[in-house]
């Protein structure tokens, strides 16, 4: 091999043979695209998982390329095994001056050193979570992470004017701390009430279970601002970490400032700050300020009520930011939210609108890869528009992993996985919910109102009453303790005073749910329903049922004995629904609907027709919850038309899953009253269970 012993022909052989050149060239262009993968992997939505693999291809294949290089060599004939040294060659190789010999061997180790380091960074930076999908902090149990509440700013300047500026600077630093993985931050809604606190910080804190408080003032003057924060540990009441931060009133510098100081809060908590949340809450998503102010506006609309207001409200002022700035990516993606709310709330049905939201939200993705709101807005989309509820958890990861970990994201998950069927895992992310929001009514009216579904009433109606106690004039938790009245120990005297209590607050939902006529139904009093309808004969309709106010009145006269009355309304209703069909024959709602009314006409096998078509269009499998509905309004049409066994299947079916219907519907409610004596009707009413003769319909069919 060498003409020259020893170590020095062994390196020798090593220059000879062009390995170190090998080792040097390696090294660098590995470490080059192992940066690349960092960067790229992320924006184009590839998992962690991608840099990781690469990286370790990258570090298996140095030998070899080593190996390579030694075994052979490239000539003008093509690559042929590496010949034997030349007689000498190797002794002039060692005997060259110093500075000739070592360049090559120095690269060669830089080169190694730094294929490590790279490698050593790329796998170090992205250990699995829990999950196996985010980076360590994220994985950290939320008992374990430094929690903080950010108090609302004072508005230095006195001038209400600049208020709503003083709250975007609020909202905006909630909403970079959110981002990072290793804090748990309490949302906005939850810390809205301490604008003018009467209690001490630790009080404050105490309430809201967390150990720091931020505190903050903001200036706004002119081209100027200035904002004063400083940091609190809650046990001791003891300043943690103060800063003053000012300049030129630019989208560049305010963003810029609350980088600096989420960054200045996770160094003083010392929680952990990854690459990927460190460019997440550097990134500057408009350098347009009024555009801007817009879209926080907008999301204040949008955040705020369920209402077809609201969320046109949203709609508007988020198209206005994007007029202002066509490449606002979170403005594109608040409109296609809005949109899919629009269309799942009945507000705006229709293919085009869908088609649109899903465009606005793409729209946001192509302008900013990776974006957290552009996933949230497709998992919004997916969810209410397709109800696809796996891709829109999908996404709802994806808007995890780059994005706040808030509490409206663990809602939308929640609410995902209840409409898929999966009522418990729905319950726990509502409830992670309201930890992250402990004010939120929203989150404890949606744990309370998911624990209905499961029958387990008396935990449910104390997360009800939580709702209101947060927010009296919100008015569904009304609505839900007096369905729990109902329907957990038949208590129509509670219910009622539960409803006249809303309705006394003046509370008025956009869609009409329970309501005292229906109450008057279910416990058979038809003369106060028939007193309730003059006074406002308005269609019951929502996103589970149409019910036209004839068919209400058709039901009521049935149960006073006036058939003539009662076929007159049901044929109005019958009319009605027709005419709503033609416009949308797909319309599961319509379909159930016009078989009640058809049943009430006695056409018996119309009915049963419409009826199994809106399970068909509906089935719980689709959609755990409004599927229900459809299933309860067949069990009506059989008991209508003399279906008794049918009928008996259908609501032994609702009974063994999540619904809204329990043992006191059966033993009360006059609409079954073609079953009563029939065995099987009676067991399943005294125990809640029998043994179906069939599959439910939604199987069979």
């Amino acid at each position: 091999m060498s003409d020259s012993p020893g170590y020095q022909g062994f390196f020798a052989e090593l220059k000879r043979r062009k390995v170190f050149k090998v080792a040097a060239v390696y090294g660098a262009v590995a470490f080059g695209v192992l940066q690349a993968a960092d960067i790229l992997v992320p924006a184009m939505e590839l998992p962690d998982s991608v840099v990781r693999v690469i990286a370790l291809l990258l570090i298996l294949g140095f030998p070899v390329a080593l190996v390579l290089a030694w075994a052979f060599e490239t000539t003008p004939e093509g690559v042929r095994r590496t010949t034997e040294a030349a007689p000498g060659e190797i002794t002039e190789i060692v005997t060259a001056p110093a500075g000739r010999r070592w360049p090559s061997g120095l690269l060669a180790l830089a080169g190694t050193v730094m294929l490590v380091v790279g490698g050593w960074l790329a796998l170090a930076s992205r250990g699995d979570g829990a999950d196996g999908t985010a980076e360590a902090s994220v994985a950290l149990p939320e008992d374990e992470r430094p929690s903080i509440a950010v108090l609302p700013f004072g508005n230095l300047s006195g001038d209400p004017a600049n208020q709503p500026f003083t709250d975007g600077i609020h909202g905006d630093i909630i909403l970079q701390l959110s981002k990072i993985g290793s804090l748990k931050v309490i949302s906005r809604t939850s810390v809205q009430e301490y604008r003018s606190p009467t209690k001490s910080v630790p009080e404050i804190a105490d309430e809201l279970g967390v150990g720091h408080v931020l505190e903050g003032e903001v200036q706004r003057a002119g081209d100027q601002f200035r904002i004063n924060v400083q940091l609190i540990d809650s046990d001791t009441d003891a300043h943690m970490w103060s800063e003053q931060y000012g300049g030129e009133l630019t989208v560049a510098n305010i963003f810029s400032t609350q980088s600096e100081i989420a960054t200045a809060i996770t160094d003083a908590l010392r929680a952990t700050l990854t690459q990927q949340e460190r460019a997440a809450i550097a990134r500057l998503p408009t350098e347009d300020l009024e555009a801007y102010e817009t879209y926080t506006a907008a999301m204040e609309y949008f955040r705020s009520s369920y209402s077809e207001a609201n969320f046109r409200a949203a709609d508007l002022l988020a198209s206005q930011a994007i007029e202002r700035d066509s490449s606002f990516a979170e403005a594109y993606a608040l409109r296609a939210a809005t949109g899919s709310m629009l269309y799942w709330f009945f507000f705006e049905r229709s293919d085009s609108a869908a088609e649109a939201s899903y465009a606005l939200a793409r729209r946001a993705l192509e302008l900013q890869p990776g974006l957290a709101e552009g996933h949230w807005a497709l998992a919004h989309w997916y969810y209410r528009t397709k109800l696809d509820y796996d891709r829109a958890l999908e996404e709802i990861d994806l808007a995890l992993r780059t994005g706040p970990t808030d509490a409206e994201m663990e809602e939308l998950a929640g609410s995902v996985l209840r409409r898929k069927g999966d009522m418990e895992s729905a319950v726990l992310r509502y409830k992670r919910a309201h930890e992250l929001d402990p004010r939120s009514t929203v989150a404890a009216f949606s744990v309370g109102e998911t624990l209905t579904l499961l029958r387990q009433y008396e935990e449910a109606e104390t997360w009800l009453k939580d709702a209101i106690e947060i927010r009296p004039d919100f008015g569904l938790p009304y609505m839900y303790l007096a369905n729990v009245r109902m329907r957990s120990e038949g208590d129509t005297a509670g219910a009622r005073a539960w409803l006249e209590r809303k309705r006394d607050l003046g509370l008025i939902d956009d869609q009409h749910d329970l309501t005292l006529r229906d109450l008057y139904l279910w416990a058979g009093f038809p003369d106060a329903a028939l007193d309730e309808l003059r006074a406002g004969p308005v269609d019951s309709g929502n996103q589970f049922q149409f019910t036209p106010a004839t068919t209400i009145s058709g039901r009521a006269w049935l149960l006073r004995g006036d058939t003539v009355r009662a076929r007159a309304a049901f044929d109005s209703a019958r009319v009605q629904l027709e005419a709503l069909l033609a416009a949308d024959p797909t319309e599961p709602r319509y379909r159930s609907a016009l078989g009640i009314a058809l049943a009430g006409l006695g056409r018996a096998e119309e009915a049963i027709r419409e009826g199994r078509e809106g399970v068909r269009l509906m089935p719980p499998a689709v959609e755990a919850w409004r599927g229900t509905y459809r299933v309860l309004d067949l069990a009506r049409i059989y008991a209508m038309t003399g279906r008794t066994d049918d009928a008996v299947d259908q609501l032994a079916y609702l009974l063994s899953i999540p619904s809204e219907i329990s043992v006191w519907d059966l033993r009360i409610d006059p609409m079954w009253e073609p079953l009563r004596g029939n065995a099987r009707f009676e067991e399943l009413a005294r125990i809640g269970s029998i043994e179906r003769k069939g599959p439910p319909e939604s199987e069979a069919r």
